[in-house]
């Protein structure tokens, strides 16, 4: 994995965005429930591939302390509930409000990780952190106004329910994957995880009689499908958790307001999406802000001015 927390940072918010566009095309085509067993199901066993080969060690852990299997089923069972609510609130509204969803989560995600966690509330304490953290989220708001991408149909207000429940499922499933930093491997919490949550996809979907729904797709669309699974658990979840582990929550939900704006900008590549000129200007906003949030530009040096004033 990365050691640079950067360049990891960067590689994290254009890999989310891309998926954020990849499962908004699928969501409209695919059921939730079918979606989310094939991508996770297939990116389980492709991870199982991966530990059997490299963290083998892992498997023997996991008999030894059924507790941190127990977690990672549980998380598997939270996140068939997380992405089943995000699916279906993106289906009903749109990919940039998913991203949006996740810029108004940000107080919450940052009020509980500080309750639970001594290192996240030193995070706090910084009041570059609070000033670059104010800036990032009028950005991202500001962007997405100006986007005029946020179209209010019918069902817009049962989607944004269903997201703010995705929301809640993901903010908890956040701290346990804090809760078990370093006593097991990325690879296989996100292997017990995406497993569970396909498992219990494709049983729920069978019992509302919509798996037979995946022989009436095209070979194609199918494969597109799998081939988005494999990206997906990798970017998706392996990534994440690993730099919610390493880097911690505050720096998690931090990043998560750069995605209206990666998300923006893939679907300009891809879709043809346009993006006007103010977009551009908080877009710029949103990079300081995020940036001296994550003390990569600090807003004051206090130690370098009080030493000035000392000299004096």
């Amino acid at each position: 994995m990365l050691k640079n927390p950067l360049i990891l940072n960067l590689l994290y918010v254009l890999a989310i965005g891309l998926n954020i566009v990849f499962l908004r095309y699928f969501s409209l085509h695919i059921d939730a429930l079918n979606n989310n067993g094939v991508r996770f199901t297939v990116g389980g066993l492709v991870l199982f591939g991966l530990i059997w080969l490299k963290h083998r060690y892992d498997f023997r852990k996991l008999i030894e302390k059924p507790k941190l299997a127990l977690i990672g089923v549980l998380m598997g069972v939270m996140m068939c509930g997380n992405m089943y609510f995000w699916l279906k609130g993106v289906a009903l509204t749109n990919a940039v409000t998913a991203s949006v969803s996740g810029v108004l989560a940000m107080p919450f995600g940052i009020a509980v990780a500080g309750i639970f966690f001594q290192d996240e509330r030193q995070k706090l304490k910084n009041k570059t952190f609070w000033f670059g953290s104010l800036l990032t989220i009028l950005g991202a708001l500001g962007f997405v106004w100006y986007g005029k991408q946020i179209e209010v149909g019918e069902y817009f207000l049962l989607g944004s329910f269903f997201l703010l429940l995705s929301i809640l499922i993901r903010n908890v499933q956040n701290l346990m994957v804090k809760f078990v930093n370093n006593q097991i491997n990325v690879f296989t919490l996100s292997f017990l995880t995406s497993f569970t949550a396909g498992i219990l996809s494709l049983l729920f979907s069978q019992q509302s009689g919509k798996l037979s729904e995946l022989s009436q797709i095209s070979t194609f669309l199918l494969v597109s499908l799998i081939l988005v699974g494999i990206y997906a658990i990798g970017a998706g979840m392996v990534l994440t958790f690993h730099v919610i582990q390493q880097q911690g929550i505050i720096t998690y939900q931090v990043l998560e307001l750069l995605m209206p704006i990666s998300t923006a900008f893939i679907a300009y590549l891809l879709l043809g999406e346009t993006i006007s000129p103010m977009q551009f200007v908080f877009a710029g906003i949103v990079i300081v802000g995020a940036s001296m949030a994550l003390n990569i530009v600090p807003f004051y040096k206090k130690s370098s001015f009080n030493k000035g004033s000392n000299k004096q």
